[in-house]
């Protein structure tokens, strides 16, 4: 996906396993392998039957509590195919609501870095060939040919 000139990324959270309990997958030590940046997606593939993703802030997600002064928004994503997108840098906080999953470890910190890297190279300095000098156009580097032709045409300009 391009975002003014910039690749985003799609992530499913939790890799292969997903957005489940009991948690095969450190959700901590998933998103720390991982760099996030402002337009990428976040995928939460999970049974919809058994799990939700509830956004939260930081104490939310500390205490996986999820009471109104701890969501952030009033969404809770319940479909078991939800993707969230990063909208700007900082933190965000997902957890499971259902009880106990979120203390089970089914919680997530995302960090989301301020600038998105690059993707266009860098480009390297080019180096401008130059002649050899030597003993004879030390003095003057300019070719021989052009300080005659100066001359001649000082000349006739002086001649007029």
């Amino acid at each position: 996906m391009m975002i003014k000139g910039v690749m985003t990324e799609v992530y499913n959270v939790g890799d292969s396993d997903g957005w489940t309990t009991p948690v095969n997958t450190s959700y901590s030590k998933w998103a720390s392998s991982k760099k996030f940046h402002v337009g990428d997606t976040l995928w939460f593939h999970y049974d919809p039957a058994s799990h939700n993703v509830v956004q939260v802030n930081q104490m939310g997600y500390r205490l996986c509590n999820i009471s109104s002064n701890a969501r952030v928004g009033v969404k809770t994503y319940e479909t078991g195919n939800d993707s969230f997108r990063i909208k700007g840098p900082g933190h965000y906080y997902f957890i499971c609501s259902f009880p106990g999953h979120c203390k089970a470890g089914q919680k997530l910190d995302v960090r989301v870095l301020k600038k998105y890297p690059m993707t266009t190279p860098t480009p390297t300095p080019k180096t401008i060939a130059m002649a050899p000098t030597s003993p004879a156009n030390a003095l003057y580097p300019y070719p021989i040919t052009s300080l005659l032709f100066g001359t001649i045409v000082v000349s006739i300009i002086c001649a007029m």
